[in-house]
């Protein structure tokens, strides 16, 4: 930052508050008791609209929840290059809470070995409207949005260059969790704590790369149970600590350490083409032109007047601060335990693999019932017969992770059940479904008669 140019300023709207961030060592947090997802009055707003006038900001890069911009991404086992817009939205629909706008989306494709990954943003249109509403009313222009879960990514993937977990804390009981690469998201969960399991999602992250991700990073001083069966490789991380790596405010948190030096950045158009919205780097091409003598002679001058306050500052000055390497933060040896979390998109298995049901209840048809499930969702190779001991619950033996993944999810309101991967690898069957309950009501009764 050059002596004459004003410091970076982020606005971190939450749901009871207004927090700001600005790049610099002292005096640089302020909040508001105010909430911009919400339609604000005139005097609701003037306390910060007051703010920005006296200190004459008239811009601010925006710090978007992990509620407002929904990180999700869905892999595909074939390599495909483009896909429908309507296609992404069908696989995004029931995962948000929101009704999807065509508008509101923004997706990417990566191609990782040979598979498909579809990285998707999906906003909350109403409530970024209504911050946009609530900004223009106070002539804020937004320069640039970027969402937490991407900041946290900015600002971890200038230490680690692989694929990790974070676990940040929101609140006292909440927590995100993200999965990360080179400053791209693949996917975001929110969990509430002190007890996070995060087994399924560990194992899910093999969709995304070619093994299980295991390095993840802790926030220092928090109690937390981590639930995995897997051994991760545990790092705790400090904020303050790695604020002060970056040469930044030590009490600055990670995402607006990440907001204040990134590249990433969300489309500022997606919230509206209001000129108050859009960047003013192309309104300011035509001044800059005519400007150029004026400001070759103001650098030189400022240039020297920098040089002389500086010498005249540093006379008596005993100490000097040193830069701080650019490292990764403490590593802490951590007994590994467990973790629990919702289930991202799945993509789809083959459909050739060899399926077993088995009715082990005394009512009739029940297996011919989930073979005409399985067979509406393509699986053709589907046994049926009955279990030789009977069972008072469903449950569904697997090879494969990716199976019982694909199953859990396609079949969550049809057949509830209990999965576990402990088929072993030379069972004649890959999947092996044992009905335990009635599941009259519950689906269609099938034509197809029972083995």
């Amino acid at each position: 930052m050059s002596l004459f140019s004003k410091p970076k300023l982020i606005l971190w709207p939450k749901a009871k508050s207004v927090e700001l961030y600005i790049d610099r060592k002292e005096n640089n947090t302020l909040s508001f008791d105010l909430n911009l997802w919400q339609k604000c009055s005139d005097k609701d707003l003037e306390s910060l609209s007051l703010y920005f006038k006296q200190n004459k900001f008239d811009s601010a890069s925006i710090l978007i929840p992990d509620d407002v911009v929904f990180t999700k991404s869905f892999t595909y086992d074939t390599k495909i290059e483009t896909i429908d817009k309507k296609e992404v939205i069908s696989l995004a629909a029931g995962l948000v809470n929101f009704k999807i706008d065509p508008d509101s989306l923004e997706y990417k494709i990566t191609q990782v070995n040979d598979k498909t990954i579809i990285q998707s943003f999906i906003y909350d249109k109403p409530k970024l409207d209504q911050l946009k509403e609530n900004l223009n009313t106070i002539g804020v222009k937004i320069s640039q949005i970027t969402s937490v879960s991407t900041a946290i990514s900015n600002t971890i993937s200038s230490i680690y260059k692989q694929e990790f977990f974070l676990i940040y804390p929101l609140n006292d009981q909440e927590y995100t969790l993200l999965l990360s690469k080179n400053n791209s998201v693949y996917l975001t969960i929110n969990l509430k704590g002190p007890s996070l399991d995060i087994q399924k999602i560990v194992n899910y992250s093999n969709f995304y790369f070619s093994n299980i991700t295991k390095k993840i990073y802790i926030p220092e001083g928090r109690d937390l149970e981590i639930i995995t069966t897997t051994e991760m490789d545990k790092t705790i991380y400090s904020e303050s600590q790695i604020a002060q790596n970056l040469s930044k405010a030590s009490n600055l948190p990670l995402p607006v350490l990440g907001e204040m030096s990134t590249s990433i950045t969300h489309n500022t158009d997606i919230i509206g083409s209001s000129t108050n919205i859009s960047s003013p780097k192309k309104n300011m091409e035509n001044k800059k032109k005519n400007l150029l003598p004026i400001v070759a002679v103001f650098i030189f001058t400022a240039a020297l007047a920098s040089i002389i306050i500086w010498v005249v500052l540093n006379r008596n000055t005993s100490e000097i601060e040193n830069p701080v390497d650019n490292k990764e933060v403490i590593e802490t040896n951590i007994t590994p335990t467990e973790i629990p979390l919702p289930t991202p998109t799945i993509a789809e298995i083959s459909k050739k693999i060899k399926i077993q049901v088995l009715n082990a209840t005394e009512i009739n048809g029940q297996a011919a019932t989930v073979k005409a499930i399985l067979t509406k969702l393509g699986f053709e190779n589907v046994a049926v017969g009955n279990a030789k001991i009977s069972a008072t619950e469903n449950s569904v033996q697997v090879k494969d992770a990716s199976v019982s993944a694909y199953f859990e999810s396609k079949l969550a309101t049809d057949f509830p059940a209990t999965y576990t991967e402990d088929l072993t690898k030379t069972s004649n069957y890959d999947a092996v479904f044992t009905i335990g309950t009635d599941l009259s009501g519950k689906v269609a009764t099938p034509t197809a008669a029972e083995e």
